[in-house]
């Protein structure tokens, strides 16, 4: 894996995904190359759902690694970006408000403000990161909670310094990474979002599952101490809600 520090940035005005772009122009561009977009017409979530920003209210990006040969490595890289936008957004945010969950939301005072969606395509890890720095109408129905960086702020949110701040939290916490004083970043992750012995219940394909959080494994894995039958279920991917 390279390690170079992200400072070939890429700005454009509108794209279909940050993330679609960087995967269809990897082989072209170095690593350390971000992409902001101020309007992304097609950005993804999750599970293949959509995600919605608006042009000047939202962060849009994605971060390229390039030279992925450890599948380890792509999990891990999809947490450690999780606590570097938890730091980034502590600059505007008071940090006990702001909470991680499993897999790679952030969300403060219990309403999603960010989302982040890692891809693996051709020896490379694509993070895409999307922040709600302003309350926007969305085109549709969000199906939960969310908030943004003025809301919780109370203060208006400059786009370009967001952009700085964040690029320069991930620079810092990627070091870190890369001379192994993160390597065991999804237990890192695992103990500051503080969810042990928290009743959870996960929608994970056709498998729901209630019951209590255990532990994560060094792929992000979560193992649940399933209520109804007390045996260990390890769950790789789904939504999670927290019952506590």
């Amino acid at each position: 894996m390279k390690c170079e520090n992200f400072d070939n940035i890429v700005l454009l005005d509108k794209i279909d995904s940050t993330n679609s772009y960087l995967k269809k122009n990897s082989a072209l561009l170095p690593q350390g190359t971000v992409v902001f977009a101020l309007e992304q017409t097609s950005g993804k979530g999750r599970l293949s759902r959509k995600w919605f920003g608006e042009k000047g209210k939202s962060i849009a990006c994605s971060f390229l690694i390039k030279d992925i040969f450890d599948n380890v490595d792509a999990v891990r890289l999809s947490f450690l970006f999780s606590i570097a936008v938890r730091d980034a957004l502590t600059k505007y945010i008071d940090y006990g408000m702001i909470s991680l969950k499993w897999p790679n939301d952030i969300l403060v005072s219990g309403k999603k403000i960010c989302g982040i969606l890692s891809e693996y395509s051709k020896g490379c890890v694509i993070i895409g990161i999307g922040i709600n720095a302003a309350d926007f109408i969305p085109p549709q129905k969000i199906g939960q909670p969310w908030t943004s960086v003025e809301s919780e702020s109370g203060h208006k949110v400059s786009i370009a310094e967001l952009q700085k701040e964040l690029v320069e939290t991930v620079n810092t916490v990627f070091s870190r990474y890369c001379t192994n004083e993160l390597s065991d970043v999804p237990f890192i992750w695992f103990r500051e979002a503080d969810i042990i012995n928290k009743t959870v219940t996960v929608l994970s394909g056709s498998m729901t599952v209630t019951g209590e959080v255990k532990s994560i494994d060094d792929k992000g894995i979560l193992n649940i101490l399933d209520n109804i039958n007390g045996e260990i279920k390890s769950i790789s991917f789904g939504d999670i809600t927290y019952n506590d």
